[in-house]
């Protein structure tokens, strides 16, 4: 690449509003996965992975059954 290539893309890069630039020192942090994948409406807990593996092996909609027995256990509002 030539300097003068170089310098066009990085003025395009500038102009980009999708792509800012990063801050001098800024600290960069792989995600496992994008912030939005957890809709707002659901939440991240912590279950032991033997009881995990024990609704995944009875059935396919483990998750539903989970939170279907959160549901009556918890305290009521």
């Amino acid at each position: 690449m030539t300097p003068e290539e170089d310098a066009a893309i990085t003025a395009d890069a500038l102009l980009d509003p999708d792509n800012p630039p990063i801050d001098e020192g800024a600290r960069l942090v792989p995600l496992d996965r994008p912030f939005d994948f957890i809709p707002e409406n659901q939440t991240t807990v912590l279950i032991d992975r033997d009881v995990v593996d024990r609704f995944r092996r009875a059935s396919s909609d483990w998750q539903e059954r989970i939170n279907t027995i959160l549901r009556e256990a918890a305290p009521a509002e």
